[in-house]
């Protein structure tokens, strides 16, 4: 080629390098900085105790925009087949005709239940969705986010010892006080379920550590007094509604975690679904409302 040809396409040799140079480095800055983190807007947890004081269960947020359409009932969980919770639950099912479902605490893979009824008394709302869910040959899916990533995330924030009493009182002995698992002596409930509901999805407890006696002084360390299976004043320590006090702060932040996994799963969801149903606690439902009228408006 002549020299005065190359130098003629020197502008253009520059010109292409430079554009070449600047998509590698938007490649690399990509990779190293991954999209980041969606965030929902959610009510207070504080807000959110002032309004059960007013508001009684079930509280139903029912979304929609389009073709799109979510509803959430917001649950007390409790056993009982008379409550009113269930007969809404049926109803907004037989009117929404959801083709996915999502319930909280865990996926529930129980097939033997027999009726609506059945569901009620072995499962609560998760089991009375399940049912449903079952004859309209739909999947109901978990929403609760898996304790494995719960302690992993929660850990980052909590000491290991205030975390696992705050679990304790959370998971076992505010049920247990009001009677959800039966009569069991406490001391041999909480040794039976120590392990799978804490060790196993990865709970950092050595042997020790899961004694009852290792709870049983953490409590008396925290609380001040010695543990009783029973209901006392000490248990509104423990309260995630209560604002004043450390144990109900560490609660809260629980709650946010998992209501941010359940928006997530939502969000995914409407990228294939048009029509969704979630049974949840009444405090999560009023805490994610906002988020959740603004998600389904997106995927209008």
């Amino acid at each position: 080629m002549k020299p005065a040809l190359l130098n003629s396409l020197k502008p253009y040799n520059i010109i292409i390098m430079n554009k070449l140079f600047l998509l590698v480095l938007l490649f690399l800055c990509a990779c190293r900085h991954p999209a980041e983190k969606v965030s929902y807007p959610t009510r207070d947890y504080l807000v959110v105790g002032k309004m059960m004081d007013t508001i009684k269960p079930p509280y139903i947020v029912d979304a929609s925009a389009g073709k799109k359409h979510v509803v959430l009932i917001g649950c007390d969980h409790n056993r009982d087949p008379k409550h009113p919770q269930f007969a809404l639950i049926e109803q907004y099912f037989k009117k929404l005709k959801p083709q996915i479902a999502f319930n909280e605490g865990g996926q529930l893979a129980d097939t033997s239940i027999s009726s609506f009824r059945d569901g009620i008394i072995k499962h609560g709302e998760s089991g009375a969705l399940k049912y449903l869910s079952d004859r309209s040959h739909i999947k109901m899916m978990d929403g609760d986010m898996a304790d494995s990533a719960e302690f992993g995330a929660m850990l980052k924030k909590y000491p290991k010892d205030k975390l696992f009493l705050y679990y304790v009182m959370e998971r076992m002995v505010i049920p247990y006080v009001n009677g959800a698992y039966g009569k069991i002596p406490f001391e041999a409930f909480y040794t039976k379920s120590v392990k799978p509901w804490f060790v196993e999805p990865g709970f950092p407890l050595n042997f020790q550590e899961q004694r009852y006696g290792y709870f049983t002084n953490l409590y008396r360390k925290y609380v001040g007094t010695d543990f009783k299976p029973v209901i006392t004043n000490d248990i509104e320590r423990f309260d995630y509604l209560n604002s004043n006090c450390e144990f109900c702060a560490i609660g809260r932040a629980s709650k946010m975690v998992r209501d941010s996994t359940l928006l997530s799963k939502i969000d995914k969801a409407l990228n294939t679904n048009d029509r969704i149903m979630i049974t949840f606690g009444q405090g999560h439902a009023l805490a994610i409302e906002p988020a959740l009228s603004q998600i389904v408006a997106k995927h209008h």
